[in-house]
């Protein structure tokens, strides 16, 4: 199971503050909290750096396919491509129409 890099953000701070608060007994959670955001900021980071970016050449394709054919067209909220009589789209799920 993955653990998405907000929760271990969340977590981590929520952790360092708790345990900051409470005072010199808990030192040792306070260090873990650290950790634990500096985990998260991490993941963040390499999120961001590795996430897949849309070239030019792949966002004109995309515009090419919806201005040269009448039947599709871009969703609004996310960009994916779907046909003109959809309610919904398939990617995001949000109402289109």
């Amino acid at each position: 199971m993955k653990i998405p890099s907000l929760i271990w953000l969340m977590l981590g701070i929520f952790l360092t503050l708790a345990s900051w608060y409470l005072g010199e007994d808990f030192v040792l959670f306070f260090y873990a909290g650290l950790i634990l955001t500096a985990i998260g900021v991490f993941k963040v980071i390499l999120g961001y750096v590795f996430s897949p970016k849309e070239t030019k050449k792949e966002m004109k394709q995309v515009h090419q396919i919806t201005d040269d054919h009448p039947h599709y067209t871009k969703c609004r909220h996310c960009g994916n491509i779907i046909r003109r009589i959809d309610y919904y789209c398939s990617m995001c799920g949000k109402r289109v129409r």
